[in-house]
This record gives C-alpha cells, structure tokens and sequence, in this order.
C-alpha cells in the first residue's frame, strides 16, 4: 500500500490528546491501523505527552488521573491482516466491504451511516461512487476528513487512493472525481456539518436521502 495523504500533523496532536471529535476520530484510527509513518508518528506524541504530565505538578483534579492508561495508549493500531475494512471499523461493518448494506441515493452513489454515540455531533458514513462519476460541487460547514478504503478519487487538491486521507475544511469547496478505472471508489467520510450543495437538485436529494 503507497500512502501518499496523510493527516495535517495538528490532526495527529488532536487524535493524541483525545480531544477530536468523534466521527472525524474514527477516520483517523482508520488511517492509522493502515499507515506504519503515522502510527509511529502518534506514538512518539503520546510518549511526549505522557511525559509532560509525570513533569507536571498533580493539582487535586489531576490526581484522580494518575495510574489510568490513557485512550491513545491502549490505540488499537494494528494493520488489517485480512478483508478490506480497516480493523477499527470492523464492529460496525464486518471485515469486507461487499457486506455493507448500501442505501442508494442517487444514480451511480450508495452510502451507509455509521452508528455513533449521543454525545457525537457529527456525521460518519461510507459512500460508494461508480467509477468516472463527479460527485457535485459542494462546500463545507465545518472539517472534514476522508479515508479512501477501496478504489481512488480526485479532486483540485490531487489524486487519493486507498489509505490517504483528505481534508477540507469550512468555505473549502471541490466536486470530487471517482476514476473511471473500472472499480467503484468507497470512502469513510467523517464531517461536522452537513455538505453545501450548489446544484439545487443536489440538495433536493440531500433533503430526502440525508446525504
């Protein structure tokens, strides 16, 4: 696998700290069990981190924390070893990607959402896109970070395969490009907003699909 996206590194000290949210999380801990650079990367962020608090001194809060590994600590960070969902993902969706159990929204566009926990604020799903479709212009209302898991896309900002990782953050505007190499491209999606469609029947169909 030649991953050449890959998170901003302010993502990394996000995802580290555990303060992320939790959909745009997800993305990441799906990056990160396929790509061995951001997986050391990481450690190497946790092990300053963890540093810096045994330096600190302990208020009475802080006490109540000290012994309790941190979450970044116990990261299930091991690569996938068989099927082509990564394993952080594999509760939700099992471990192959022809299981999923797509929702069609528009011709040539299937997507499934991913559960998430009452306290998450944001949207998590996977979209599936036929090969040499543009998916329509549309903006953003907050971050957004994709994970391409089988097949590939592109955009004004470059060509994503599977493993990389694209970001975009509100005002960013694109229409991304599956290619047309015969495979349907199928990303993990993790926005903080809904997508700003320009074409008005875009939006028709985000009303009625939640796409």
């Amino acid at each position: 696998m030649n991953i050449v996206h890959h998170p901003a590194d302010e993502d990394l000290v996000s995802c580290s700290a555990g303060s992320m949210p939790e959909a745009l999380a997800a993305v990441m801990a799906g990056h990160i069990s396929l790509c061995e650079r951001c997986r050391k990367e990481l450690a190497i962020m946790d092990a300053i981190g963890a540093s810096l608090l045994e330096n600190m001194h302990p208020s009475p809060l802080a006490r109540s924390f000290v012994g309790v590994p941190s979450k970044t600590a116990s990261r299930n960070v091991s690569k996938s070893l068989s099927g082509d969902v990564p394993l952080p993902l594999r509760k939700y969706v099992g471990p192959s990607l022809s299981n999923v159990p797509w929702k069609w929204i528009a011709p040539g566009i299937w997507q499934h959402r991913l559960p998430s926990s009452q306290r998450s604020k944001g949207f998590l799903r996977l979209i599936k896109v036929s090969p040499g479709l543009t998916l329509p212009d549309h903006g953003h209302t907050g971050s957004e970070l994709t994970l391409v898991l089988q097949g590939s896309f592109s955009d004004a900002t470059g060509s994503y395969g599977v493993g990389d990782v694209a970001s975009a953050n509100e005002g960013d505007e694109h229409g991304p490009v599956a290619a047309a190499n015969g495979q349907e491209c199928i990303c993990l999606i993790a926005s903080e907003g809904p997508m700003l469609f320009r074409s008005f029947l875009a939006r028709i169909v985000q009303r009625f699909t939640g796409f």
